[in-house]
């Protein structure tokens, strides 16, 4: 796979990859990026939003060279309580169901 410069036509750089990527960021949002810092986003939205598996999650961190535990321990960027915020919501949906008598 090659890709070729418009102007020029020579191959892609990496420079020019990073130019390429920073100017597009830039002239949508605003905001001053880079190719690693777009990775970056996107994993932290994937793992923030919730809704990808952990086969989806390995996926992503294979496809990115990572371990699943690294990418856990680099883009994980919740807070703890919103680590723990699932795990509060069960116990309190089993006390409802219980009569309140339950676990908290």
């Amino acid at each position: 796979f090659l890709c070729l410069q418009p102007r020029t036509g020579n191959p892609l750089t990496a420079n020019s990859v990073y130019q390429i990527v920073s100017r597009c960021c830039y002239k949508y949002k605003q905001k001053k990026t880079n190719p690693h810092l777009l990775r970056d986003m996107i994993v932290t939205h994937v793992r923030k939003n919730g809704d990808a598996s952990e086969k989806e999650l390995e996926a992503l961190a294979l496809f990115m060279g990572h371990s699943i535990q690294m990418q856990r321990d680099s883009y994980d960027r919740r807070t703890l309580e919103q680590k723990v915020s699932p795990a509060v919501k069960l116990m309190q949906d089993m006390n409802s169901l219980g009569g309140g008598g339950g676990v908290l």
